[in-house]
């Protein structure tokens, strides 16, 4: 596949979104531009294996990522693979569906923070994610891969440094992007909304207005 046939390739960004901020929006974009995919699919999550419950349910979350990304130039979609399911969300399982959506060719991006590569042992049948799609791993404050063990072999077998060598493949590498992360969480906006404090610059203006016309996270 030339580069010039790279205009069908999508990316995925998974997570909670509980509730979608501005970070994950930044970060989303600018993997869109990076990665020069046609789409990222945000992908919410329903029942995720490595943490709690969301704090508010399915609906609410969508409802959110449709606001935000309503107000969006950017090539942005919510993919509800996941709560279409009522299993826990393994990442093995969503590459495998997608790959089948898109078929064999198209190269697909599955990105994630450094802090989850650094975890991706624990993850289930992570070793065969790389069967179906490319992992693009953004740099998260406070992390680094690891240097030492299973999982650091594994990564430096499957890294590419080499990003138009990697869009020509459908799957099989993992590329390291460096993109400016903003230091916000999901869970610092649920305890600052608990209190009542502001937080008009780490959310889009319609999801805090949904947020307040639902009553959530007081």
């Amino acid at each position: 596949m030339d580069k010039s046939d790279n205009s069908m390739a999508v990316a995925i960004f998974g997570g909670t979104f509980d509730p979608i901020h501005n970070g994950h929006l930044t970060i989303a974009s600018d993997l869109a531009q990076l990665l020069d995919v046609n789409e990222v699919r945000l992908v919410p999550c329903a029942y995720p294996p490595h943490r709690g419950e969301p704090n508010v349910d399915t609906e609410h979350r969508r409802a959110m990522l449709a606001t935000a990304l309503s107000h969006t130039n950017a090539p942005l979609i919510i993919d509800d693979i996941e709560l279409r399911r009522s299993t826990p969300s393994y990442s093995i399982d969503t590459v495998k569906l997608l790959r089948k959506d898109i078929g064999a060719d198209v190269p697909l991006f599955m990105c994630i923070g450094m802090d989850a590569l650094s975890e991706l042992d624990s993850w289930h049948q992570w070793q065969q994610i790389l069967d179906f799609c490319h992992i693009a791993v953004s740099s998260r404050p406070g992390y680094k891969h690891p240097d030492a063990g299973p999982l650091s072999e594994w990564i430096a077998c499957h890294r590419s440094d080499d990003l138009s060598a990697t869009q020509r493949k459908p799957s099989g590498c993992i590329y390291f992007c460096e993109l400016s992360m903003l230091d916000i969480s999901s869970t610092n906006i649920r305890v600052k909304l608990g209190k009542g404090d502001k937080v008009d610059l780490m959310l889009p203006d319609s999801v805090i207005s949904y947020i307040q016309k639902n009553r959530l996270y007081e």
